[in-house]
């Protein structure tokens, strides 16, 4: 934080005024700061009778902040008496405001990135801040149109699909490979259905029952449901379609929106923790983090990102007859398997890989899934995404694999294609941004 730096001062937690100190001339002998522990290095305030010190930024340290990423369940922290440091682990912390919760935090912890909090300078700031707990209620059905016997909502209408309305179904009356439009895994559980026979549009029951506005551990703003149909996510990078939680800036996937600040995950015995701090290699997918960070554990040097904690668990490719499951430990010594059976380039034994018990085939989750498994198929991309006079639309695959309008080589993979009936530009994705 920055403040301006004063002379003296007289601080709550000590009974004599603090001098500010500009030079540390103790030769020989260290002073250690009564907030954080720290060495005393740098300018602090100080009461030589008392051998007592404080850092510039801790002596300053707020009273009270806000709701904070550390702890986005409780409104904020207030700053605790810290104990005299004759045991350097000792430190001074905040702790949260809610009664009875024992969360604690150190002051340096807390105060480290002045984007993740707000100084509230008073008790009422806290709902002007972030709103009514009302306000996380919102839900994004816009009417309920029936109800079942037991009340269970079966025909709604939604924010994100207007003018029809969606009809609950427990199953497909055919087998097809459909996908939510909110979240954009496959659809196999409860489930809304478009009511006009020619529009192909889902959601999972419980997509569609969540909040318009809630409040994310990610960010100290309030998020707000949006159904754009094209966005980049900015913590598992993807271009995705579906439904995004905007919030301080950030455009976030359903997918990444619904994941915990503490999460169990299968693939590793400890449980991981969000740090916004973290820069150590993804151990799924060998990737950096960028500056949002990562999950990372407590006890051991094990990390993951956003993308990967996206994959799905299971996925079926017409590599294989039967299903392909998400590996995180390849113990398998069989030369052919160590290679990618898609691309037939030598996987790294220590990065996550799909793969089928029964047949030994294995495959990398990008070659699985393809660059773009959170798109949905036909969707129109955003102008800025291209550089065609017209409207162009998404496509996995190109009937008779036509050839590239600007590269000339055959499109085997995602194409794009032009709406116009009478104009035949047709690209690899790739190629979009060319101009021919």
């Amino acid at each position: 934080m920055e403040m301006e730096k004063k002379r003296d001062i007289k601080h709550r937690f000590h009974e004599h005024p603090l001098v500010f100190v500009e030079d540390q001339s103790n030769e020989g002998q260290k002073s250690y700061c009564s907030a954080c522990g720290d060495v005393i290095s740098d300018p602090c305030f100080s009461c030589p009778p008392c051998n007592y010190h404080l850092h510039h930024n801790c002596a300053l340290a707020p009273q009270r902040i806000s709701s904070h990423p550390l702890h986005p369940q409780h409104y904020g922290f207030f700053l605790r008496h810290w104990p005299r440091p004759d045991n350097r682990l000792d430190r001074g912390s905040y702790s949260c405001v809610k009664s009875g919760c024992k969360y604690i935090v150190h002051v340096n912890c807390a105060l480290e990135d002045d984007r993740f909090y707000e100084v509230v300078e008073r008790e009422s700031q806290c709902e002007e801040l972030y709103g009514s707990s009302a306000e996380s209620t919102q839900s994004s059905i816009t009417r309920v149109v029936e109800v079942s016997e037991d009340g269970e909502a079966t025909k709604i209408e939604h924010f994100s699909h207007e003018g029809h309305c969606l009809v609950l179904a427990d199953k497909m009356e055919e087998e097809t490979d459909r996908r939510c439009d909110g979240c954009m895994l496959p659809v196999s559980t409860l489930f809304y259905y478009c009511s006009e026979s020619e529009c192909h549009f889902y959601l999972h029951k419980y997509c569609a029952e969540l909040p318009s506005v809630k409040h994310h551990w990610f960010r100290r703003s309030t998020a707000d449901l949006d159904s754009r149909s094209f966005m980049w996510c900015d913590l598992c990078k993807r271009p995705c379609s579906g439904f995004f939680y905007e919030m301080g800036g950030l455009g976030v996937c359903l997918r990444c929106a619904e994941v915990p600040d503490v999460i169990e995950f299968q693939g590793h015995e400890h449980l991981l923790f969000y740090d916004f701090k973290c820069r150590e290699r993804c151990n799924g997918c060998g990737a950096d983090p960028g500056e949002e960070g990562a999950f990372r554990c407590g006890k051991c040097s094990f990390t993951l990102d956003f993308k990967c904690l996206s994959l799905p668990q299971s996925v079926v490719h017409k590599i294989d007859q039967h299903q392909l499951n998400l590996t995180y430990h390849d113990d398998n010594d069989y030369s052919k398997h160590l290679h990618c059976d898609i691309c037939e380039v030598k996987r790294d034994r220590s990065l996550w890989y799909y793969c089928c018990s029964i047949c030994d085939t294995s495959a990398h989750p990008d070659c699985i899934l393809g660059e773009f498994p959170f798109l949905k198929d036909g969707i129109t991309l955003p102008r800025y995404w291209h550089t065609h006079r017209h409207d162009v639309q998404f496509h996995r695959k190109a009937e008779d694999y036509p050839n590239c309008s600007y590269c000339g080589q055959r499109c085997r993979r995602e194409i794009l294609k032009c709406t116009e009936s009478a104009c035949n530009y047709i690209v690899h994705f790739r190629c979009r941004r060319r101009r021919l």
